[in-house]
């Protein structure tokens, strides 16, 4: 890519995930999709800010690596033991906080006497 182009978000994750061909183009544009509306849930928000894009590719890259491990909590091999977190990673979490709307609940009543 030339620098000043813009590039999507799905050309920036394959790059990330070292994929150079089209094969997986809809699994990937499905796993941006799903971080996206994982985030916007998260972040009380109804459209993705565009500095939380990174976030998005990066929650993205998470769940391409859990691909075949979908409903295990742990595993143990040959002495070695792995844990897999169903939830969006702390590092990521902690970063969308920023991101983030509180909800207002009760308010329309709040001044009813």
């Amino acid at each position: 890519m030339l620098w000043g182009v813009i590039m999507t978000q799905l050309e920036k994750l394959k790059i990330r995930l070292g994929i150079s061909d089209n094969s997986e183009d809809d699994l990937l544009n499905m796993l941006l999709e799903d971080a996206e509306g994982e985030i916007l849930d998260f972040c009380n928000r109804d459209i993705l800010p565009d500095k939380a894009q990174v976030l998005q590719r990066e929650l993205a890259i998470t769940y391409y690596n859990r691909m075949g491990s979908e409903g295990e909590a742990s595993r143990s091999e040959g002495g070695v033991s792995v844990s897999y977190s169903t939830e969006i990673p702390e590092n990521i979490k902690s970063r969308l906080l920023a991101f983030r709307r509180l909800k207002l609940v009760g308010v329309a009543n709040a001044n009813k006497e």
